[in-house]
């Protein structure tokens, strides 16, 4: 890392170069079809968003430009960017088109030499790097009033909504000790998972930059980041490598903060579940001001939740009644964003996170004791920040050039008490997760054709990212070091995209209003690893005004975490009567050396993606979109353990290449020299090096192939009734996905297996603005899964919950009720309880944690004031 932190330090300066050095920069109206519109007067947000879904444009805005703002009426046939002309009118707004986007910004901000219309209303583009222009993949938005609409209070949440999302894995609801298909809530974070590939194939960004991994799993916690300091969170459910890099397999999801605040507000809440435990409290706030040549945030957030324990959930009464199903946790985080315009044509941009989080959960071994004789009590820790401070320039000729830095940190400490039989070991686990960055980058205009100007974006930098893992045991006051991993990885990137409309409004003809290709190249070099260059090309088309088709293709990849190729090899000496004889057989009294743990010769994991998207706006029912994609994941060289069984390893064909017999004493030697843990003997005999007739290598490797394909469906309706707005949303997701461990192994059905994503996912919502008051509603299905694990195999049903959240803000206009606002909210409103399954261990718990939740019912009171 000596070099990047050279590279960082060098990168503060010339920052500051660049803002001395360039001071000194100096620096065709589009037909568009008409739509007819009936709306009442209302607040702008509602009427941008009614006109956008009428005329199937993209309008883009900051939701903090347009708060407290009221829109007049607009009725009658014009094009989408008179309507938000009209709209405007009076606002101190203006719109600006750029690409194929409408941008909403302040009038001032308009003329400003070489400024980004989505710059300047703080709008970032997930999927493209071209400024304005819209993603060949689709694109998912849920902004901070939706996620507040459904009855959320921290951003974790999104992952519970989000259908293309699976809840496993790094996930607080998830049982711990490994007992549900392998997988652990390590410290009670929370990770997106999309399409279930695993956390560390959905690469998480906020305002469009990398922050730490958290703990070992490599993916990103999002409950660090308070809600209120969001402004709207993008998905992209496709391969996007090409863009961002790394881990971007099954998609991204970029957070994207407030820019600045006008004003403060304060929040107070609590909530309960009925069925007793998750007691909750949390009082949050924002804070900011805006001037004429920038503005700034401060957020900050305070939660805490007693455990849910199976003393309180019927359906948990085998379990002993200390063992924790929801761990309790403390959690306080912090959040401050600005910017400031240092010239008419350079800006200074920066965000910041730091979170604090305690957590406490007990898994109990036995039925028959408490956690204290037989079981685990972990506490862990988690740490977190990030800091990002960045430069983007206007340069002549439609040009800006950014330059950014980088630094975070995730350190989880988990303070481990494990009692057999009431004798007591006390173990301590460090993962310390560090990450820098430095990348420069920019965009602009090559030339113009009859479609409209060919745009590139073009960049590169340099990464690192680092991994200390300690453990440490106490065994009757005698203390000793197991584990003591220090490792880090020097990341060179480079990337380009190119946007070429070929036919635009100017040379728009039947069926053929807009055709727009796309192409990316990226490449990174993984010091010591491995070097990867990935493409993805994309395809917009829209033949008539109400139709738009996408097409993306591209190739994706995730490097081996680090983990994964430091973790300490295991050797584990078997009898070899466990296995099924080889031929010839190994004899009698034969033992078997079986290497276990992480590999140092692992390679890249590969991906191939391709998306169809087709998004509908009919004229002919004012205020509807229909949006459908199919999706294809072919994922290859994924690394895991090559062996499903033990068993046959020694005689499958399938197994071959791993298995080495008759070894030679020297090769046993040496294998059993770099095994720091020694060697596990499982016989009943002293170890014999002579007696080893056979080495099977289950370590860690590139064998494993995954697919993933399915459809994503989204429908949005939205009308005026009864001097209000009316929405009704439609979200789901279809999945299908199998794995096969390594090749001449069968491949084995993952979705709709429990432990694993369900096939169908989707919510139903319905939300109600008038004035001052706002009703939602949603139901939730998590579709039905199997259960395979025995010979007779059963269905789990599906988890089908309805939730409810109501607001109105007081009507008081000065005065203390001046800016209050009161909230309900019921999450599981019926109660829905998880749907038993049978376990080979009684102290399991009963029920698919992955899928299921046990909160059961929860209700939620809170109260805001703003100034």
């Amino acid at each position: 890392m000596t070099k990047l932190n050279g590279a960082l330090r060098a990168g503060f300066l010339a920052a500051s170069a660049v803002a001395t050095a360039l001071a000194a920069c100096p620096a065709t109206a589009q037909a568009r079809l008409e739509a007819t519109y009936n709306l009442p007067e209302q607040p702008l947000d509602s009427t941008l968003r009614a006109i956008a879904l009428a005329s199937g444009r993209e309008i883009l805005f900051d939701s903090e430009l347009v708060r407290n703002r009221r829109a007049p009426a607009i009725i009658g046939s014009m094009t989408a960017e008179a309507a938000v002309r009209a709209a405007l009118e009076g606002s101190g707004l203006v719109v600006v088109e750029r690409q194929d986007a409408l941008f909403v910004v302040r009038a001032n901000a308009a003329s400003g030499l070489g400024r980004s219309p989505a710059q300047e209303a703080g709008i970032t583009i997930t999927g493209t790097r071209i400024r304005g222009a819209a993603s060949a993949s689709p694109v998912i938005v849920a902004t901070r009033g939706d996620l507040e609409n459904a009855g959320l209070s921290d951003l974790g949440g999104l992952s519970r909504i989000l259908p293309q999302n699976y809840t496993g894995g790094q996930n607080p609801g998830v049982a711990g000790g490994g007992q549900q298909g392998g997988q652990t809530n390590v410290n009670n974070s929370t990770t997106l998972d999309l399409r279930g590939l695993g956390a560390d194939a959905t690469l998480t960004l906020v305002n469009g930059h990398r922050v730490a991994y958290d703990s070992f799993t490599q993916g990103i916690d999002i409950g660090t980041i308070p809600l209120v300091a969001v402004e709207r969170v993008e998905v992209i459910p496709d391969g996007a490598s090409a863009l961002y890099g790394s881990d971007a397999v099954a998609g991204v999801a970029n957070i994207l903060l407030r820019r600045d605040y006008q004003g403060a507000q304060l929040s107070a809440r609590v909530g309960a579940a009925t069925g007793g435990g998750s007691a909750q409290q949390q009082i949050a706030g924002i804070a900011g001001t805006r001037w004429a040549s920038g503005g700034f945030m401060a957020a900050f957030d305070h939660s805490r939740s007693s455990p849910i324990e199976a003393r309180d959930r019927d359906y948990a009464a085998g379990l002993d009644p200390s063992a924790t199903l929801i761990a309790r946790y403390s959690q306080a985080s912090g959040t401050i964003a600005g910017h400031q315009r240092l010239a008419d044509w350079l800006d200074f941009e920066l965000d910041a996170l730091v979170s604090h989080r305690s957590s406490e959960k007990a898994n109990v071994f036995f039925t028959t004791s408490d956690v204290f004789t037989n079981g685990l009590l972990n506490r862990p820790t988690v740490d977190t920040y990030a800091i990002t401070p960045t430069l983007r320039a206007a340069l002549p000729g439609d040009w800006q050039a950014s330059l950014s830095v980088s630094r975070g940190a995730s350190r989880t400490e988990i303070y481990g008490r494990r009692f057999l039989s009431a004798v007591e070991t006390r173990q301590r686990l460090v993962y310390g997760n560090r990450y820098s960055a430095i990348e420069a980058g920019a965009e602009g205009p090559l030339f113009t054709i009859p479609g409209g100007p060919v745009r590139l974006a073009i960049g590169g930098g340099l990464r690192s990212v680092a991994l200390d893992v300690k453990i440490s045991q106490v065994i009757r006051g005698a203390s000793r070091v197991t584990r003591d991993i220090t490792e880090a990885r020097d990341i060179q990137f480079a990337y380009g995209e190119l946007s070429v409309p070929l036919v635009g409004a100017v040379n728009a003809m039947p069926l053929v209003e807009r055709l727009r290709l796309s192409a990316a190249l990226r490449y990174e070099r993984y010091q010591g690893i491995d070097s990867v260059a990935t493409p993805k090309l994309g395809l917009i088309y829209q033949p008539t005004t109400d139709l738009i088709l996408r097409a993306s293709w591209g190739r994706s990849f995730k490097i081996p975490t680090l983990f994964q190729v430091n973790q300490a090899p295991i050797g584990v000496l078997y009898p070899s009567d466990l296995f099924l004889p080889p031929s010839p057989p190994l004899g009698d009294g034969a033992t078997v050396l079986v290497l276990d743990g992480g590999n140092p010769d692992l390679g890249s994991e590969r991906a191939t993606t391709w998306t169809v998207t087709a998004a509908l706006t009919p004229r002919i029912i004012p205020g509807i979109k229909l949006e459908a994609s199919y999706f294809d994941i072919d994922y290859r060289d994924r690394v895991g353990f090559p062996v499903e069984s033990l068993v046959p390893s020694l005689s499958s064909p399938a197994y071959r290449d791993l298995v080495e017999f008759a070894p030679s004493p020297a090769r046993i030697a040496e294998l059993l020299a770099s095994l720091p843990l020694g060697l596990d003997n499982l016989t009943d005999e002293p170890f014999d090096a002579d007696k080893v007739g056979a080495i099977l290598d289950a370590r860690l490797r590139n064998t494993a192939r995954e697919r993933a394909r399915g459809v994503d469906v989204g429908i949005t309706y939205q009308a005026d009734v009864a001097a209000g707005t009316l929405q009704l949303d439609l979200a789901g997701s279809y999945l299908e996905s199998e794995r096969q461990l390594t090749a001449g192994l069968p491949v084995l059905q993952r979705a709709g297996l429990i432990f694993n994503p369900p096939r169908w996912r989707g919510r139903l919502g319905a939300s109600y603005e008038k004035g001052r008051l706002g009703l939602s509603g949603f139901l939730n299905y998590v579709g039905s899964v199997v259960d395979d694990r025995f010979p007779e195999r059963t269905n789990i049903g599906p988890f089908v919950t309805l939730d409810l959240s109501g607001r109105i803000r007081a009507a008081a206009t000065h005065g203390p009720l001046r800016g209050v606002e009161l909230r309900i909210s019921a999450r599981n409103l019926l109660d829905e309880h998880p749907d038993p399954i049978r376990n080979r261990d009684p102290a399991a718990p009963p029920y698919d944690s992955t899928n299921q939740s046990p909160i059961g019912r929860f209700l939620m009171l809170s109260v805001s004031k703003s100034w």
